[in-house]
């Protein structure tokens, strides 16, 4: 049989994922699908002369896979151009690496052999390669490829207009054209506040809302502020937003004792990613412009040199005294108002000396002010683990504010003081978890260390013995159950928690202890903070000090001679309680009823576990009741209401109050049949009537009894004057019935009807009605 063949006719067909695109942003992505008959070919891409062939490169070679075969690990083609004086477009760069390398420019003789970068083997034509298609710096060659399968392409950087893009196989008629307009990007960035206000010296959480692109860039600071970082943020966890943390205590710092500061100790998120140009500049693909956007600074053929001769024309470094970003600052950053603005696509300009970015998309201010330290004050609570909980809400919940502390009782002490939680967050061993979590004690401690920080906490007994050391709250060694520190950031708070169960203190406690709390900001008197020097320079380490004397305290944002301190007292007490109704003999006089309820006052924190334990005494038969104690904030407590009704008159129980199972005081008492008031004091529930001014009682509630003759009232109960309170508390002194010294009236009557020989009858049958009761 003899051998045969077909012929066919190649076709194509293009097609792009979506009909329209931004020019920036996620948005300026679509989808590429090229179909053929045919198995592998090479295919023209043009436009009509609408796009260049160095426009058309970018639309279809990645740029973070399609690296620069001849320089680092990381390094992207179009930084290669932007970072090397000898190239000033594209067409330099393919030059250059057509002439290091074994393929040349495509042409239509050699096109299968041409140097070609990314994955849809993308090839620059060489000079005079025109046809009839196109000219050669207006086309781009698809070299050897098989069908494109939604290949991801982008027109970030592409003008807006609507475009016509021509697909040509080299060798055959085949062709096909794919429309897309290109819109401008309406990318914004919104921060989640139009105006921070935090105190230097502390961290700044920041979240800036995204739309219609999932990353951005942020120059914070300008030359006015004198101080300026580039961060790159984007949307890590796709909720359309970016969280990050700035400590203000650390930025501006090369070093921190000698060990270069970290990135993440600056900015950091949990969920996203925020890089820094100062800390991490490879990770920045910014560009920096000298007036517009036609000419790069292009110092040495890096962005980081580029950023260098940035900060040098806004004169916050001097490049040519081979200063860096970390000779911004001689110190920390101070009270000042930092900009945070937003470009798109990373394009910083300095224009006559003043910085801009070519396309704001959002805009934020960070008003650092200074460091206040405010009133200390002292709370208790039940006793509990310091750290039982981490929400300061909760905490407070439990506390009531007092001087006096109960031994076994939780002491929280609450300081209003700002500027010093940068500080805590570097020397924490859990940093930014801490700041929701809580600190361990030993982190307050180390910050007390730093000599040069000016930052001096004192907890500790104000009497001491001969030599002896002070005794302290022993921060260092605490334990995190012992004493834990909680700290409110955003409103400048700190709440040290210590459970005086376990005292965590360098001596014993006892009762009568007094102690000082002392919070103090140190001031040098002639000069102020400044960074450390490293082996770099001068001024360039976190941890410095006065003139930059790590010896010498000084607080970092205060002028010299200036030092701040605020402080507090309280004093330890045994845990002690008392109880009410207590007799002319010492005993605690208990009614023998149903719902009885007994009370008193004890030094124990409101909401402490604690109950009443009444037992038989002596002979009396046995019995025993262990009713729920409820603690007052007022100091006062009241048992649960308990039934006595089958105790008899005269039987005696013993009482203890008690602690979580431990007895704190206890007492005996006597079954009565009504408790009496001590005082005599009304109990509130009647009113006091006013004195008449014609000789007349006021009424109190009940009428008085008539008045005898020998200055006594009349039988109503009582002597006058205590018709349920004591002489003259019946609302005006007794006598002021309208005579000036006193007396009653002549007529002996207290001049209210019917007060008199009725009720003196009422009365006597009372009086016998219980005698009766007391024979049976």
């Amino acid at each position: 049989m003899a051998d045969t063949f077909e012929v066919r006719v190649q076709d194509l067909s293009a097609e792009f994922g979506d009909d329209q695109v931004t020019d920036a942003g996620p948005n300026a992505e679509t989808d590429l699908t090229l179909e053929s008959t045919r198995g592998t070919y090479t295919t023209n891409v043009s436009a009509d002369g609408d796009l260049s062939d160095a426009e058309l490169f970018d639309i279809l070679v990645d740029q973070e896979t399609a690296q620069d075969p001849y320089a680092a690990q990381g390094v992207t083609i179009s930084d290669t151009i932007e970072n090397n004086n000898n190239l000033n477009s594209l067409s330099d760069y393919i030059d250059t690496v057509v002439e290091q390398g074994n393929n040349d420019r495509a042409s239509a003789d050699n096109i299968d052999n041409a140097q070609t970068f990314g994955s849809l083997n993308v090839a620059l034509y060489a000079e005079d390669e025109d046809d009839d298609t196109a000219a050669h710096d207006e086309k781009v060659a698809l070299v050897q490829n098989t069908d494109l399968d939604e290949e991801t392409i982008d027109f970030a950087g592409i003008d807006e207009g609507d475009y016509t893009v021509d697909f040509n196989v080299s060798d055959t008629e085949a062709s096909a054209t794919a429309d897309i307009t290109v819109s401008e990007s309406d990318a914004e960035a919104s921060f989640d506040q139009s105006v921070y206000s935090q105190s230097a010296g502390d961290l700044q959480q920041f979240t800036v809302e995204l739309e219609d692109t999932d990353n951005a860039y942020v120059q914070l600071g300008d030359e006015e502020a004198g101080y300026i970082d580039i961060l790159y943020i984007e949307d890590d966890n796709d909720d359309d937003e970016v969280t990050f943390w700035l400590n203000t205590r650390a930025a501006g710092a090369e070093t921190m004792g000698g060990t270069p500061v970290q990135e993440g100790q600056v900015v950091y998120s949990d969920d996203d990613i925020v890089n820094s140009m100062n800390y991490n500049p490879g990770t920045v693909a910014a560009t920096f412009y000298d007036e517009d956007t036609d000419s790069t600074f292009g110092a040495d053929g890096t962005a980081e040199a580029d950023y260098r001769s940035y900060l040098d024309d806004l004169d916050l470094i001097n490049t040519n005294n081979g200063e860096d970003q970390f000779d911004q600052l001689v110190r920390p950053m101070q009270p000042a108002t930092y900009e945070l603005t937003v470009d798109e696509n990373g394009q910083f300009i300095s224009e006559d000396g003043e910085s801009t970015v070519n396309n704001e998309i959002g805009y934020a201010t960070l008003d650092l002010t200074a460091p206040q330290l405010g009133d200390v004050t002292t709370w208790v609570g039940p006793s509990e683990n310091a750290d039982d909980t981490s929400d300061i809400s909760e905490l407070q919940n439990n506390l009531v504010e007092r001087e006096n502390v109960a031994i076994d009782d939780q002491l929280v002490i609450n300081a209003e003081a700002s500027g010093i939680y940068g500080a805590m967050n570097l020397q924490s061993d859990d940093p930014y978890s801490a700041l929701g979590d809580g600190f361990e004690a030993s982190t307050l401690q180390d910050v007390d260390d730093l000599p040069g920080e000016g930052v001096n906490i004192a907890i500790e007994d104000s009497t001491t013995t001969g030599n002896q050391e002070p005794n302290q709250l022993d921060l260092a060694n605490a334990d995190s159950d012992e004493v834990w520190i909680l700290t409110n950031h955003v409103s400048g708070e700190m709440y040290i928690v210590v459970d005086t169960s376990d005292e965590p203190f360098t001596s014993s406690i006892d009762d009568g202890d007094q102690f000082d709390v002392e919070i103090e900001y140190e001031t040098h008197e002639d000069d102020r903070f400044k960074f450390g020097d490293n082996g770099a320079g001068e001024n360039r380490d976190l941890l410095g000090g006065a003139d930059g004397n790590g010896n010498d305290a000084a607080f970092p944002y205060y002028s010299a001679d200036s030092t701040q301190s605020t402080s507090a007292t309280f004093t330890f007490e045994d845990a002690e309680a008392t109880f009410d109704n207590v007799n002319d003999d010492g005993n605690v006089e208990i009614e023998n009823g149903e719902d009885v309820v007994i009370s008193g006052e004890t030094n124990v924190a409101p909401g402490t576990d604690a109950d009443l334990r009444v037992t038989n005494a002596d002979d009396t038969s046995s019995f025993l009741e262990n009713p729920e104690v409820t603690v007052n904030d007022d100091g006062t407590f009241e048992s649960a209401s308990v039934d006595f009704s089958d105790r008899e008159v005269g039987e005696e129980a013993n009482l203890n109050f008690r602690i979580s199972g431990s007895s704190v005081d206890d007492a005996t008492g006597v079954f009565v049949e009504e408790t009496s008031d001590d005082d005599g004091e009304d109990d509130g529930n009647e009113t006091d009537g006013e004195d008449g001014t014609d000789e007349k009682d006021g009424e109190d509630g009940t009428d008085d009894g008539e008045d005898g003759t020998d200055e006594k009232d009349g039988e109503d109960g009582t002597d006058d004057g205590e018709d349920g309170t004591d002489d003259g508390e019946d609302g005006t002194d007794d006598g002021e019935d309208g005579t000036d010294d006193g007396e009653d009236g002549d007529d002996g009557g207290d001049g209210t009807p019917g007060f008199g020989v009725g009720v003196a009858l009422v009365a006597l049958l009372g009086a016998a009605m219980l005698a009766l009761r007391r024979q049976n």
